[in-house]
């Protein structure tokens, strides 16, 4: 069996990635406070944020002086839980979904054609961004939730979809057949033949879905459409000011749109980039499982 290449180095920046997540916070190094210092005297001269490259913020600094390596380390668990809820919610919600609508007729089926209709015919962006805009969505409380929702709701038909292909083509397979034709009942059917069949497959999916949900996430903070609500604090000369309380990097990508106006064009860099390497260490895990899996078959 040839080495599965794809496989090691997706599962090895998976390493990497959930040990800066749940061990980075605690790194000497790292300000796990996130405090932030909007004026600071250097050479004699009084500069304010945001803050260039240099030794003591190696990537930058946000306008209200927090350090862009700090916020990386401490919003990637914040990030990886977002996207982990996300997925999960798509699929919690589809694989049933789909199972039931492997029937030619019922409301599962119905539903699955709703949901495809109306999510696969807009964007996936678009439909979010419309949907983010809801006044109801957009000045609650629990906005955070809310969006967790809409971006799983968007590709819950396609989820759904995937799954009911599947399904079907295990119906035909005359295992399945026999099965029913010995009077086995459907909840056995479903332990015994489809989910062994679905499972896999799902799993792969899963892993690839995990990439597109941060993909997703990147684009609409660079619309600058944030996912948590922020507030309203008082800034110089006394105007109001908008703050961003979340630090997932689709927000932190918000937060350094303008930054771009005067120049500080790496500070931006640095939450895509992060973005960048969870999605290829995603797709390569992903794509390595299915390569193994066809290996094993």
């Amino acid at each position: 069996m040839k080495k599965n290449v794809m496989l090691w180095i997706g599962g090895s920046m998976l390493i990497l990635l959930f040990a800066t997540a749940l061990l980075g916070p605690y790194l000497p190094f790292i300000d796990a406070d996130l405090k932030a210092e909007r004026f600071r005297m250097e050479n004699g001269h009084l500069i304010q944020a945001p803050y260039d490259f240099s030794p003591k913020n190696p990537l930058g600094s946000s306008k209200f002086g927090v350090d862009n390596l700090s916020r990386i380390v401490v919003g990637a668990r914040e990030t990886l839980l977002i996207v982990f809820a996300v997925s999960l919610l798509r699929y919690v919600i589809g694989i049933p979904l789909g199972l039931l609508a492997e029937r030619k007729k019922g409301f599962a089926r119905a539903l699955l054609g709703w949901l495809n209709g109306v999510f696969t015919s807009v964007p996936t962006l678009l439909m979010t961004v419309l949907l983010a805009a809801v006044p109801f969505f957009l000045f609650s409380s629990g906005r955070l939730y809310w969006m967790i929702a809409i971006m799983a709701l968007v590709e819950v038909g396609r989820v759904g979809y995937i799954v009911q292909q599947q399904a079907a083509s295990i119906t035909r397979e005359s295992y399945t057949e026999a099965g029913r034709a010995l009077g086995l009942r459907p909840i056995r059917l479903l332990k015994a033949y489809y989910i062994p069949a679905l499972l896999p497959e799902m799993i792969v999916n899963f892993c690839l879905d995990l990439g597109k949900v941060l993909v997703l996430i990147g684009q609409l903070g660079v619309l600058t459409v944030y996912l948590n609500p922020g507030s309203a604090e008082a800034g110089l000369n006394n105007e109001f000011e908008f703050v961003n309380t979340a630090n997932d990097w689709g927000s932190m990508i918000s937060d350094h749109i303008p930054d771009m106006n005067t120049g500080h064009f790496g500070s931006i860099l640095v939450p895509i980039i992060a973005i960048v390497y969870a999605v290829f260490a995603f797709s390569l895990f992903g794509e390595g499982l299915r390569r193994l899996q066809k290996d094993q078959s």
